[in-house]
């Protein structure tokens, strides 16, 4: 079932001028002039999230995640379509009579979208991979899920540069318990191509991929032994056709996690997340950057007053990165936004300070300038959020005062 919010009588989705404080934790850091200039929050009765935004080939942006209407049947996919400007051009909703999640998007050659996540199976104490594509419009163009004995999940996806497209996913071992990461490819008519399994014995999860610019693929996500409980990076390069290249690991004797992979130059790759085997308490963020080959090229970590996580990155103006996360406080979380130069080292650090619950999912450096993000806002620890995303006005050298 396909749903146009604008004619859903019981939703409200607005877009204004935000003016939010800016704090400075650190004080060795220049104040950033980042600020939301716009905002887009698709308010429901129960939780939602945008965890994916795209900026498209022909201008504009699509964002996806998941929304409660309040209907019994819980959350549904949401997809929505942007002008280059911020403005609303149209929003869909997909679901039916069980619960389904929408986790990320890929635009597909013909300008429609490739929509991933997983659905709540007919057996119970199941979910399967759900894989969606629509077209420009954002209508139904065919709906395909994928699942085994457990709980399957899909994180992440990248075109495979020939129409269809890569996926990151998760299957729960229903025999020995842990889960399995595995990579699957899908063609444009929702067809399997190949599917890969990258785990170990132990538990094994992956929430990223990216094709890197020799067309192999690169996954992150966590990893731990059997029988234990604290996680490590984990990463691992496939080939092409889904054959393991190489996998590794950084961690210590805390819980470390990778969540976001971005593709660098000459097949090198900068992994994303957070974990506390650097941390005085708490959890900090990390940023890896690793050579083709998978070799530790340098690690950074960011600590903070609070528990920090750092969720994806992406390519900075000028230059370095720029990555979104979110803080934990005492009264809820914000959303953080941390720049760096080349070599990792951090330049600045902005925390968008309003009332709630608010967390920063992904992050992009649209070609106008400024930053988007994608995530959640509003609510406490115990009652919903609304998927949100947010125009940062503020780019490049000029950050820097």
């Amino acid at each position: 079932m396909v749903i146009d919010i604008a004619s859903f009588p019981l939703l409200r989705s607005t877009i204004h001028l935000l003016v939010a404080s800016l704090s400075l934790p650190l004080p060795l850091l220049s104040q950033a002039p980042l600020s939301p200039q716009r905002e887009f929050i698709l308010s429901t009765p129960g939780l939602g999230v945008a965890n994916a935004v795209i900026e498209l080939s022909g201008g504009g942006f699509a964002a996806v995640g998941y929304a409660d209407f309040g209907r019994r049947t819980g959350t549904d996919v949401v997809l929505v379509r942007f002008d280059a400007a911020g403005d609303t051009l149209w929003t869909r909703s997909y679901g039916g009579d069980r619960e389904e999640v929408g986790w990320d998007v890929v635009e597909s050659p013909d300008g429609g979208f490739f929509l991933v996540g997983y659905t709540e199976a007919p057996t119970e104490g199941r979910e399967d991979i759900l894989v969606l594509r629509v077209d420009a419009s954002g209508e139904p163009v065919w709906e395909q899920t994928f699942g085994e004995a457990g709980r399957d999940r899909a994180w992440s996806a990248t075109t495979d540069g020939g129409g269809g497209i890569v996926i990151a996913a998760e299957s729960e071992n229903v025999e020995r318990g842990g889960r399995d990461a595995y990579v699957m490819r899908v063609d444009g008519g929702g067809e399997v191509e190949w599917s890969s399994r990258v785990d170990a014995p132990g538990d094994q999860r992956v929430f990223h991929v990216a094709r890197t610019d020799d067309g192999a693929f690169v996954v992150t996500g966590t990893t731990a032994a059997e029988g234990e409980t604290n996680r490590d990076v984990y990463v691992v390069r496939l080939n092409a056709e889904g054959g393991v290249v190489w996998t590794r690991s950084f961690g210590g004797e805390a819980d470390d996690v990778g969540h976001g992979i971005m593709a660098l130059g000459d097949g090198e790759v900068l992994v994303t997340g957070y974990g506390a085997s650097r941390s005085a308490g708490g959890s900090d963020v990390y940023v890896l950057r690793l050579s083709a080959s998978g070799d530790l090229r340098w690690w950074r970590h960011d600590a903070g007053p609070e528990a920090n996580r750092a969720m994806m990155s992406a390519p900075r103006p000028g230059g370095g990165y720029v990555s979104v996360g979110f803080n934990i406080n005492s009264t809820g979380s914000d959303v953080v936004v941390l720049e760096r130069d080349a070599d990792g080292s951090l330049r600045t650090r902005a925390v968008i300070e309003r009332a709630g619950n608010d967390r920063g999912v992904m992050i992009v450096a649209p070609r106008s300038g400024g930053y988007v993000v994608a995530g959640t806002v509003g609510g406490d620890r115990l009652s919903g959020r609304d998927f949100a995303v947010l125009w940062l006005a503020g780019a490049g050298a000029s950050i820097r005062q």
